[in-house]
């Protein structure tokens, strides 16, 4: 029996010795990245809020920004998030305060090449503008959106996150 624990010693103390310093590399790795990743979202975010509301001032709230020029409220930004095809689709949306949709601007994404990634593209996003929310869902379901052949799931995760955020932020600013 010395001899087989001697053996199981032998394997099992090396791969705990390799499992502790891929795990210590692994924080490590993700501690120096951290930040940077964050500072490329809030790029991302800056940049479509200047998209989405040209030449705006901002104030953040929990849930939306504040566009404001002159003094005056233009209408609210927002990030509406909901799970694609295959990843999680960020799209900052913009939105008056009479329930129209201004503008959407999707920040991130990682659908499928070549379909997916296609709800970025203006000829999909440009439909949005001017759109009250009660008719931001796809024309299959009732709505006036024109879904992308071949990525419906994709459309779909769009127009439902972008109608269910505005209504959510509507109401709050009322």
């Amino acid at each position: 029996m010395g001899e087989e624990l001697k053996r199981i010693l032998g394997i099992a103390i090396p791969l705990i010795i390799v499992c502790v310093l891929s795990g210590a590399a692994l924080t490590a790795s993700y501690d120096l990245t951290e930040e940077r990743i964050e500072a490329v979202e809030q790029e991302k975010i800056t940049e479509s809020l200047s998209i989405i509301f040209p030449g705006a001032s901002f104030t953040a709230t929990d849930d939306y920004y504040s566009a404001t020029m002159g003094g005056e409220e233009m209408g609210y930004a927002f990030i509406a998030e909901g799970r694609g095809y295959s990843s999680t689709i960020k799209t900052m949306v913009g939105l008056y305060p009479n329930g129209t949709i201004r503008r959407i601007y999707v920040v991130s994404q990682s659908e499928t090449p070549g379909l997916g990634t296609s709800i970025a593209e203006p000829d999909f996003t440009s439909q949005f503008n001017g759109k009250r929310i009660e008719d931001v869902r796809l024309r299959q379901d009732g709505g006036v959106i024109d879904a992308i052949t071949g990525a419906t799931i994709s459309s779909r995760a769009i127009t439902d996150t972008v109608r269910e955020r505005a209504e959510v932020v509507l109401n709050e600013t009322r």
